[in-house]
């Protein structure tokens, strides 16, 4: 079923979207629209429509951004474009409107008159006219008037063409032109009969054209024989002529206007019939071969008609005919005289024609043109036969001969024969033509589509010869040419003739060329598809090949026709052409002699059909319908069926019961197809469920919540000590007991489904693991932590200088300073932790300086560095000489660290063994800065 809806359907989206807005705007190159008018719409709506529809309002459809339209017929035409966006269609519709055209004629009292004068004419129009211009023939200009009606004086006599252009008050105009005559009367007559014998009455009639109202009055008629002149009010009248004589009648006519004409008979003559006929022959015994004579008089005669026995007749005015007949024996002549047309008495007589007529037919031998063979058919009683062929060879007596003429030539042959009874004689004729005509051409071969010559030379000398040529491929017959120049259109090795004929008592001649004519040049062909649909794509095959094998092709040149396409390869590319046309694809091709051809074939390419369906996707809840709308404008079927209200329909309802993805697709007359789909996505209720619903963990600890299916949309209730409320795995933290609910929903809002999920809060242990305490180094130490009464477990860190790791009062011994970790476990898994640290007291005794040092790189005692107990840093470590020179210096370094102690060099070389002094500050773990100087040794 074809399909061009025009309803309007809204999907999902409000019409008040400001970016997307429908409208055109059209114009024409008249600003008057009259019929038939041409308008030009283009749409400008704004939101980058997909496609469009339009209804022009006069049953022409289209769905181009831009068409040209052309009404016939006036009205108010209401113009509709459907702006089809992703999701949604918007229309306007406007109204254009096509005045009526101005249909003129012209409308006149009279269309010719017979005298200079007036004519009244008048303008016969449609509509509401505001003016008519008028141009009246007569090379006095253009008159403008308001009204339809005018009045001309023609003043001469001629031809006018009047036209007049009236415009209504839309400005649409119309034309008209008549053709005005002033003319003396047009007058034809006639007359019946012309000629006979007295007294005779003849009946003359006139017709005659007069303008338009008005009539002719009277016919004043002269019979020009002498007798009053007589008037008649009717157009014929009869009249007796009683006098012998020639005549020649006359009428005047008069209109009631008073135009007036005249006009004169073709003249007339009557007789009485001629008397004192005599007839006789000159000779009542003549020869075959002579005329007979005949004489005929008659008092007043002064025309004769003879028949002469044998189907011959005539009249004329001579009284003396001859006649010649063409076979023998008696003949009865009839002669009647005639005056003015009136016949006297007919007289016969009769002659005797005797003696011989010769006659003889030939034929040539079609294997010897030049040999003749003659047959005798002469009449009466032949005693003697001479056969002269006029080549200058001996006569011949015989009644039927042979004869070989020279080679060329025409040769007048005669045959005489004789009747000794009688004396008669009587000669025949004939010419006989013989030659050895030659078929010339100046060309061995040539290129196909270029022309070339053919002569016959050596050629009959026969005026009415005739030519059947037959030469590069064409038959041309009947041509009376000697030569031709043709025009070679087909390849190929042509043997050429030519078919000579020069009279039917001769065999054609048959001239050949003595050597094949080649026609060469590139053969192409090649393949094109036809008719093809838009946007497939064309593929030429070529298999030209150049038809002389030697003739290799060097150039060939393609163009599509598309005028954007050209290409000199021999194979062309797949390619696809733009618009639904007829396309003229020209292959041209040069060989290597230089011979061009070209071949062209017709491509036609069919429009696709216009297809569009919305929406383009939607979301249904299990158990609904929606509305699918197509615009189209071929038949479509929609696929899959199922779920639909029809298949072939351009609005359907789809109830689908899963995710579906419906296509539809157009197709044209042409079997020209397009195909658009609309995926329906279908939500379907479901459940929500969790791995876990009760969850515990300590105070202060978090736990992971998980519920499914996560392509839902998911809110928790309440948010609180959630990472993230609006997620499927949130990080839970609560202060207390706290059951959560995940509210979950499809993402149209469809189905919905909750869950809960406990998250139950474990008690915790307390630790308290004292003060920090200041020890002197190498001393014991006991840690008494104070705990809560449900603690099962203790673990303390490090625990290297413990005297356990799992008990809760732990001893310990100071070699340095040290923070311990006590982590407590309670009944019900949950975990606690302190610190403490013991600091080794920080006194100058605990920095210690050796005496002397030996650097002499036996890795021991090599380095000089200070040795600390509770220290936490080295400020400055500095060394200077005897002489008070700063010889090493280090700053802000880790206790006891060998690497930023002094090797015993300065500037690379080797101090000299002797007292030192050094000068140390250092910071106390406890955050006291010490300092300390000495001297020391050092040995070599």
């Amino acid at each position: 079923m074809p399909k061009s809806s025009f309803i309007l359907y809204l999907f999902f989206l409000p019409w008040s979207v400001s970016s997307q807005t429908a409208d055109f705007s059209f114009e024409s190159s008249s600003p008057i629209l009259c019929n038939p008018s041409t308008i030009k719409f283009t749409q400008i709506s704004t939101g980058t429509p997909i496609c469009f529809v339009w209804d022009f309002g006069n049953n022409t459809k289209g769905y181009e951004e831009e068409l040209t339209v052309i009404y016939n017929t006036p009205g108010n035409y209401t113009v509709k474009l459907i702006a089809i966006y992703e999701d949604k269609t918007i229309e306007i519709s406007k109204s254009v409107v096509i005045n009526p055209a101005v249909l003129t004629t012209i409308d006149v009292d009279k269309d010719f008159i017979c005298n200079p004068g007036t004519i009244n004419l008048s303008a016969v129009t449609n509509g509401n006219i505001a003016g008519y211009t008028w141009d009246f023939g007569d090379s006095l200009g253009l008159v403008n008037t308001v009204s339809k009606d005018t009045v001309r004086n023609y003043a001469n006599y001629g031809d006018y063409l009047v036209s007049v252009t009236a415009a209504d008050i839309t400005g649409c105009i119309g034309t008209a032109s008549k053709l005005i005559k002033v003319m003396k009367l047009p007058m034809r007559s006639i007359i019946t009969p012309t000629q006979g014998c007295i007294p005779a009455r003849a009946i003359l009639t006139n017709v005659v054209t007069v303008p338009q109202n008005d009539f002719v009055t009277s016919y004043n008629w002269d019979f020009g024989d002498g007798s009053p002149v007589t008037a008649t009010t009717g157009n014929n009248v009869g009249h007796d002529y009683t006098a012998v004589g020639v005549y020649y009648p006359k009428v005047n006519v008069v209109t009631n206007e008073g135009c007036t004409n005249s006009y004169t008979y073709p003249p007339i003559a009557f007789g009485t019939p001629p008397v004192n006929e005599i007839a006789y022959a000159r000779k009542t015994i003549v020869c075959g071969s002579d005329s007979a004579y005949f004489v005929a008089k008659a008092t007043d005669a002064n025309r004769y008609g003879w028949n002469f026995g044998d189907g011959n007749f005539l009249i004329f005015a001579d009284t003396t005919a001859a006649h010649k007949y063409a076979t023998l024996g008696t003949k009865t002549i009839l002669v009647v005289p005639y005056y003015n047309g009136c016949p006297g008495i007919e007289r016969s007589l009769d002659i005797e024609v005797v003696g011989v007529i010769a006659k003889f037919n030939y034929a040539n031998s079609c294997i010897n043109k030049k040999a003749f063979s003659f047959a005798n058919n002469s009449l009466g009683n032949v005693s003697s036969y001479v056969w002269n062929f006029g080549d200058g060879s001996p006569e011949e007596s015989t009644r039927n001969v042979t004869h070989t003429f020279p080679d060329t030539g025409q040769y007048v042959t005669s045959l005489t024969v004789t009747d000794a009874v009688t004396g008669c004689s009587d000669t025949y004729f004939e010419t006989i033509y013989t030659a050895e005509p030659v078929l010339v051409n100046p060309d061995s071969s040539i290129c196909r589509n270029s022309s070339t010559s053919f002569s016959i030379l050596n050629n009959y000398t026969d005026s009415l010869a005739t030519f059947s040529w037959n030469v590069g491929g064409k038959i041309i017959d009947s041509s009376a040419e000697q030569s031709i120049m043709i025009v070679a259109d087909s390849l190929g090795i042509f043997n050429n003739f030519v078919v000579i004929k020069y009279g039917s008592q001769t065999c054609p001649d048959t001239v050949r060329l003595n050597y094949p004519l080649l026609v060469r040049g590139p053969d192409l062909k090649f393949d094109a598809p036809s008719p093809i649909c838009l946007n497939t794509t064309t593929t030429l095959t070529n298999t030209s090949k150049p038809f002389n094998a030697e003739d290799s092709i060097t150039l060939m040149y393609w163009n599509y026709g598309n005028s954007t396409s050209n290409d000199t390869i021999y194979q062309p590319l797949p390619f696809q052409y733009a618009r639904a046309r007829e396309y003229r694809v020209l292959l041209s091709a040069t060989d290597i002699t230089g011979c061009q051809d070209s071949l062209v074939q017709f491509v036609k390419v069919n429009s696709n059909p216009f297809l569009k369906v919305i929406p383009h996707s939607d979301t249904l809840c299990l158990g609904q319908a929606d509305t699918l709308v197509v615009f189209a404008s071929s038949n479509i079927l929609w696929s899959p069926s199922n779920n639909l209200s029809c298949f072939d329909c351009d609005t359907v309802r789809a109830a689908p019961s899963s995710t579906t993805q419906y296509f539809v697709t157009a197709t044209t007359e042409f079997n020209c197809s397009v195909r658009d789909s609309v995926l329906i996505k279908v939500f379907a209720p479901f459940t929500a469920s969790a791995p876990a619903t009760d969850l515990y963990i300590c105070l202060n600890a978090q736990a992971k919540l998980d519920v499914n299916p996560k392509d839902k949309i998911i809110i928790w209730t309440p948010a609180t000590g959630l990472s993230n409320p609006a997620i499927f795995n949130p990080t839970a933290a609560p202060p207390a007991t706290t059951t959560y609910t995940a509210n979950l929903a499809d993402s149209v809002g469809c189905f919905t489904s909750s869950i809960d999920i406990n998250v139950f809060i474990k008690s915790l242990p307390t630790v308290n693991a004292g003060p920090d305490k200041i020890v002197p180094y190498n001393s014991v130490y006991t840690i008494t932590p104070t705990y809560s009464n449900n603690i099962t477990q203790y673990s303390w860190t490090p625990s290297t200088l413990l005297s356990c790791n799992d008990c809760p009062t732990p001893t310990g011994t100071s070699f340095n300073s040290e923070t311990y970790t006590i982590k407590v476990t309670s009944d019900s898994g949950c975990v606690a932790f302190d610190n403490i640290t013991i600091f080794v007291e920080c006194k100058n005794a605990n920095l210690f300086m050796p005496s002397a040092f030996t650097p002499n790189n036996d890795n021991l005692n090599d380095t000089y560095y200070p040795i600390t107990r509770g220290f936490k840093a080295i400020v400055r470590f500095a060394i200077y000489n005897r002489q008070g020179k700063l010889i090493y210096e280090a700053r802000n370094f880790p206790p006891n660290s060998k690497s930023f102690g002094w090797d015993g060099n300065f500037k690379g070389e080797s101090q000299a063994a002797g007292g030192y002094v050094y000068i140390l500050e250092a910071f106390c773990e406890m955050g006291e800065k010490l300092s300390k100087k000495g001297s020391f040794l050092l040995l070599r």
